[in-house]
C-alpha cells in the first residue's frame, strides 16, 4: 500500500469516525412526525440549553453529484486544499456529499428560528458550541413540505429563511423538486428567493421546459435584472447541442453586457465543441465591446481541441491589442497542462511585449510543473 493512499483511506476512516461521534453528541428527538420531533426539540431546548440557543436538526435524502461543506484531499500528499462551507454548491460527482443535514437555530428569547444551514454530517462542526437535537433522518415528502412550509410562511420572522429553505429544497433527491421550485418562479414571492429558486433549478436536469421558462424570464424586460441573470446563468448550464442557437441568439439580442456575458460562458459549455468555438472566435475578432471580445476569449479557454487552442496561441502571436493577448494567455494557463506548459514558456521566452511575458511566467508560477521549475532555473541562471 502506497503512503499518499494510507493517509487517504486514514482520512476515510477519520472522517466516518467523525460522522458517528457527531451524531451520538446530539440530543435524540422522539416524535411520530417530523413536525412533532421539532416541537419536542423546542420544548426540551426551552427547557435545558443554558443560553437560550440551540440547534434542531435532521438528515434528509440528497441527490447525486452535489458536493455542498466539504474537503478536497490531494491524492499525493494527503493534504486538505480545499474546502467548501455550507454556502454554496458544487455540481461534482468526484465529491459529493450524500450526508447532509439541514440545522436549525432556535433562540427561546424570540421564541423563533433564526438561522438554518446545510452542513455536511461526515465533518466536524463546532455548531457555534450550541447543543444539537436530532431528529433522525426524514423522509421527502415531510422534509420537502416543511421546507415549503418556511417559504410560504407569512410570518417576518421566517422570511430571512427563504433562501436557505429553497437552497435545501434544491438539494433533495426527489422527481418533485423541479416542479416546487418553478411553482416559486411563476408565483409572486421576494425577489431574492425567487431568483434563488431560478438559481437551484438550473442544477437540475436539463428539460425543454426548463429552457423555456429561463428563456421567458431573460427576454422579459418588465423582470429584475437579478431575475434575468439569474435566468441567463440557468439556462447556460445546458450542454445540450440543441441550445447552442438559442444561446447563440440571445448573446445577439440582449442589450445588457451582463446577460451576454453569461450567454458567452454557456456557449463554452456546449457540448458542440466545433460549433462553439466557431462562435467565440468571430466574437473575439468582430465584437465591438472589449470587455466581450476578452470574455470570450476566456471561454475558449474552457472549449477542448485545436481550433480553439490554435485561436488563444494565434491571438497572442499577432493580436494588436494587448489585453487580449493577456487574456489569451491566462485562458491557455487553464488548458491541460501537456497543452499549456510549452505555450506559456514560449510565451514567457520570446515574446515581444513585456506584460505580456510576465502574465505567462505568472500562469507558469501557478501550475508547479518540472518544465515550469527548469525554466526559471534557466532563468535565474542568466542573473
Amino acid at each position: 500500500m502506497s503512503y499518499g493512499f494510507a493517509r487517504i483511506l486514514l482520512i476515510v476512516i477519520a472522517l466516518s469516525t467523525v460522522a458517528l461521534a457527531q451524531e451520538k453528541s446530539f440530543i435524540p428527538v422522539e416524535g411520530a412526525t417530523l413536525k412533532a420531533k421539532i416541537d419536542a426539540a423546542i420544548v426540551a431546548g426551552k427547557a435545558k440549553s443554558v443560553n437560550g440557543r440551540f440547534w434542531v436538526a435532521y438528515q434528509f435524502e440528497v441527490r447525486p453529484g452535489v458536493a455542498v461543506d466539504f474537503e478536497i484531499v490531494d491524492s499525493s500528499s494527503g493534504d486538505v486544499y480545499i474546502t467548501t462551507e455550507g454556502t454554496s454548491m458544487m455540481f461534482d460527482s468526484r465529491h459529493e456529499t450524500r450526508e447532509l443535514g439541514l440545522f436549525l437555530l432556535y433562540d427561546a428569547q424570540r421564541e423563533s428560528i433564526i438561522r438554518a444551514e446545510i452542513y455536511n454530517l461526515r465533518r466536524k462542526h463546532e455548531y457555534s458550541n450550541y447543543p444539537v437535537y436530532w431528529a433522525g433522518r426524514i423522509s421527502n415528502e415531510e422534509s420537502l413540505n416543511y421546507l415549503k412550509s418556511i417559504i410560504d410562511s407569512p410570518a417576518p420572522e421566517m422570511n430571512r429563511l427563504d433562501e436557505r429553505a429553497v437552497f435545501a429544497l434544491g438539494l433533495h433527491d426527489d422527481a418533485r423538486v423541479d416542479a416546487l421550485l418553478t411553482e416559486l418562479i411563476r408565483r409572486p414571492v421576494a425577489e431574492a428567493t425567487r431568483s434563488r429558486a431560478i438559481h437551484w433549478l438550473g442544477y437540475t436536469p436539463e428539460t425543454t421546459a426548463k429552457n423555456t421558462l429561463f428563456t421567458e424570464i431573460v427576454r422579459n424586460t418588465q423582470e429584475s435584472t437579478e431575475a434575468r441573470q439569474a435566468a441567463m446563468s440557468a439556462l447556460a448550464m445546458s450542454r445540450s447541442a440543441a441550445a447552442l442557437p438559442l444561446l447563440q441568439n440571445l448573446f445577439e439580442t440582449m442589450h445588457t453586457r451582463e446577460l451576454k456575458r453569461r450567454a458567452l460562458q454557456g456557449i463554452a459549455r456546449n457540448d458542440n465543441n466545433d460549433a462553439a468555438a466557431t462562435y467565440l472566435i468571430r466574437v473575439a475578432e468582430n465584437e465591438k465591446d472589449m470587455e466581450l471580445r476578452k470574455s470570450a476569449v476566456a471561454n475558449l479557454g474552457r472549449i477542448a481541441g485545436q481550433k480553439s487552442l490554435g485561436a488563444l496561441t494565434g491571438t497572442i502571436d499577432s493580436d494588436a491589442d494587448i489585453e487580449l493577448q493577456k487574456q489569451a494567455v491566462v485562458a491557455i494557463s487553464r488548458r491541460p497542462k501537456d497543452e499549456a506548459i510549452p505555450i506559456l514558456i514560449r510565451t514567457a521566452r520570446n515574446h515581444p511585449r513585456m506584460p505580456v511575458r510576465k502574465v505567462a511566467i505568472q500562469m507558469l508560477g501557478q501550475t508547479g510543473d518540472e518544465r515550469a521549475v527548469a525554466f526559471f532555473r534557466e532563468l535565474l541562471s542568466k542573473d
